[in-house]
């Protein structure tokens, strides 16, 4: 016992085992296909049953009638006397040789309500008293029974020696006029043809269970299969999209970490210009003003055109280092851009740098612009100005062209020159490499902080361009 419950657990785990390997659609199948055939055989065994019940009884009641027809007229009898007469006696053993009952009956027997036979084919039976068996006890409560007999029974002595297997129907015998029982005849049928019929029957049954069975697991199947590659399909989606915000986050992190290090260094450039424009124009200025406090106070007369000298340029120094401190706070201060489109937005830029440097700036604005919120505004006003201002400054060109249009859920915005190239900037208007690089750093950082990228693709002597890619679908306006 303890092997053979070793031998099932082995068994069990092996399926598990094997189940577990499979993808849940395919367990589905499987699991399905077991469940539908098992109820497809329960219901076909049932059908199979129920249509072989319903054939034996509808021929069994069509030929108890048939039968009664027959015998009815020679038992009648029976409501005045315990046994039959020689003369039905004899007219009974002619019926199945001489009529045509005999093409469906090939043997039967008429019961008293003791239980004794008192007509039978085989004389050895009549006078006998057999315990009454369930057919026996229906027919004489009024009830017809029939069921296929391997004739088995003591009683079957005639029947057993000439047939293997034959339908055994017992059918109530009535008066006439009263309608009380008072006999029961027993016959028996030939069960080739009915079996026959049967068969025929219940393999229809079978189709039609079978067939039905196999339509709603294809169907059934076909739609999992569906709605499981569509599951797998979003999956793989899901998946896809959780890496691409994977990177997404890397690279705003990223852009993140390095904005710290450009505000540094942007405010240590702030520093630097502060200190070597205005604060040495304030210097000099300073220096004059010790001098001529001094020369005022030796009040010599030969000093005077070098004092007006000196109130000369002090004035100069302090125009410039008041022009270089508002030229700083401008490039510092951002511009009023709520109120406006995207359009008009970069439509500012492009004409405060024309009015700022003299460049032209051929500007080209899709129609189809969305709206946009403060800080993509942000960003398409500084990518805008710092590229145009590269150019200025290290293209060596006086034109340039912007372009912004919307793409796939997407802004693209260009900035392109016919300049010398990133390599070639020494040939612009004013050197500054490492201005240009930290511009461009700065750049790059607000697109991908918005989710976006930056790419600028440059050729020596054939000029550069900026292109700025920032996602719009998602973004609140």
């Amino acid at each position: 016992m303890a092997g053979r419950a070793g031998g099932w657990g082995r068994l069990r785990a092996a399926l598990r085992a094997t189940i577990g390997r499979l993808s849940l659609f395919q367990q589905f199948a499987l699991l399905s296909l077991v469940i539908l055939v098992v109820g497809a055989y329960i219901i076909g065994s049932y059908v199979a049953s129920e249509i072989r019940a319903r054939v034996i009884q509808r021929t069994s009641a069509i030929t108890a009638l048939y039968v009664d027809s027959f015998v009815s007229n020679h038992l009648s009898e029976l409501e005045t006397q315990e046994t039959i007469s020689p003369v039905h006696v004899t007219e009974l053993d002619n019926l199945l040789s001489e009529t045509s009952l005999g093409q469906k009956i090939v043997s039967f027997k008429v019961w008293d309500s003791e239980g004794e036979v008192i007509y039978a084919r085989d004389r050895r039976l009549v006078g006998r008293l057999f315990p009454i068996g369930t057919g026996l006890r229906k027919a004489l409560a009024g009830e017809m029974h029939t069921s296929l007999s391997n004739l088995g029974s003591e009683e079957n002595l005639y029947e057993r020696e000439r047939w293997g297997r034959l339908l055994e129907t017992y059918a109530p015998v009535r008066a006439r006029g009263s309608g009380d029982i008072i006999g029961v005849s027993e016959f028996y049928q030939d069960p080739s043809d009915l079996e026959s019929e049967i068969s025929s029957s219940q393999r229809k049954g079978w189709f039609i269970v079978g067939g039905a069975t196999a339509v709603m697991y294809l169907l059934l199947v076909g739609m999992v299969r569906g709605a499981s590659s569509t599951i797998s399909r979003q999956h793989g989606r899901l998946e896809q999209m959780a890496r691409q915000n994977a990177n997404l986050a890397d690279r705003v992190r990223e852009a993140a970490a390095r904005k710290s290090e450009t505000d540094e260094r942007l405010l240590t450039r702030t520093a630097q210009d502060l200190h070597d424009g205005p604060a040495q124009d304030v210097s000099l200025a300073l220096l004059r003003l010790d001098s001529l406090r001094s020369r005022m106070s030796g009040a010599d007369p030969g000093a005077r055109p070098s004092v007006e000298e000196d109130f000369k340029l002090l004035g100069t120094a302090l125009q410039s280092a008041l022009r270089e401190v508002r030229q700083i706070s401008a490039g510092l201060r951002l511009p009023e851009l709520e109120g406006l489109s995207l359009a008009e937005v970069v439509q500012k830029a492009a004409g405060e740098h024309q009015q700022r440097t003299g460049n032209r700036v051929h500007l080209t604005v899709a129609e189809n612009l969305p709206a946009a919120d403060l800080p993509l505004k942000i960003a398409a006003y500084r990518v805008t100005r710092e590229a145009l201002n590269n150019a200025y400054l290290h293209a060596g060109v006086d034109e340039q062209e912007v372009e912004v249009a919307s793409e796939r859920g997407q802004l693209r915005l260009e900035i392109r020159d016919q300049g010398v190239g990133l390599e070639g900037s020494g040939g612009g208007k004013k050197p500054g490499k490492e201005g240009s690089l930290l511009g461009l750093r700065g750049m790059r950082e607000r697109v991908e902080l918005l989710g976006g990228s930056l790419e600028v693709v440059s050729e020596q002597g054939k000029g550069t361009t900026v292109r700025a890619i920032i996602p719009l679908s998602g973004r609140e306006v």
